[in-house]
């Protein structure tokens, strides 16, 4: 049986979405890990939407992240500010996933917190456990205090994948600092350890993220004596590069994946990560 192959990004904001069409092999489904806008905006969404579906696959699987504050119902009704924000607009915005969900058949989803399994042509199907909420952070949306463990229980041992929005953070886990894909723009771990903890305990195949954009990158964790290694990447057309992930590793290695496209400035965006999964 063919893998299933998967398109990972995250962290567009608007304006960082990487440059169509999108060359190297057929892709099978899309991740996106959340922050599709920089502050909200139905028209942002829309173009956000847009352009994810122009990407010739499916389905297209989104979470949001803590810039897209208007598909956070409780803090935007919390943060509103009088005679600037519209007190509809977190509404209006999820019923346009939601119309966007029906017209496509469900091609594209933004997915709810939770477990979820999928099929695809082929007999070929897939797990994964999602989360758009990241550690508090300057008021933004789906956040949680860091006393929180906001993952403890919820995440299936064996998923296939875990998208989350915010990385965990591993930090000198196994006695050096080879785990970077959390780090900030001063070398600071911004990560949650709780969910470190979480991901060692349901050992996904694949757990992608993004958020912190500087740690932007790939890398393997071995469960058996809790290394942390860099992963070699091939070069695709110089667009996207390729990981290779068995159904044999279950339990022994699980696969981090930092796909925050943009970067600081004017600087040219990262690009998207392509990971094959072998069933």
């Amino acid at each position: 049986m063919s893998p299933i192959r998967f398109l990972i990004l995250s962290d567009t904001h608007d304006t960082a979405f990487p440059s169509l069409p999108i060359s190297g092999p057929p892709i099978d489904v899309v991740l996106h890990c959340g922050d599709l806008t920089m502050i909200g905006g139905l028209s942002n969404y829309r173009r956000a939407i847009s352009s994810i579906l122009s990407i010739p696959t499916q389905p297209h699987l989104v979470i949001p992240g803590n810039h897209d504050v208007s598909l956070d119902p409780e803090r935007w009704a919390s943060n509103l500010i009088e005679d600037e924000d519209d007190p509809e607009e977190s509404a209006r915005a999820l019923r346009l996933f939601e119309d966007v969900k029906q017209e496509t058949k469900g091609r594209f989803a933004l997915l709810s917190e939770g477990f979820h399994r999928f099929e695809l042509d082929g007999g070929k199907s897939f797990t994964i456990y999602a989360s758009p909420y990241s550690p508090e952070f300057g008021g933004y949306a789906f956040s949680y205090t860091p006393e929180k463990d906001r993952f403890q229980g919820k995440i299936p041992d064996g998923v296939v994948i875990l998208m989350t929005h915010g990385p965990p953070s591993f930090g000198n886990r196994d006695g050096t600092t080879s785990y970077k894909l959390d780090l900030g723009r001063h070398g600071e771990h911004c990560g949650c350890e709780k969910l470190a903890k979480a991901v060692e305990k349901a050992r996904p195949l694949i757990h992608c993220f993004g958020h912190i954009h500087k740690g932007y990158g790939v890398q393997r964790l071995k469960w058996e004596r809790k290394e942390i290694e860099d992963v070699k990447e091939e070069e695709k057309a110089g667009v996207t590069r390729l990981q290779v992930v068995g159904g044999d590793n279950r339990g022994k290695s699980t696969l981090l994946v930092n796909a925050a496209i943009m970067r600081r400035g004017e600087e040219k965006g990262n690009e998207p990560w392509i990971v094959d999964f072998h069933v």
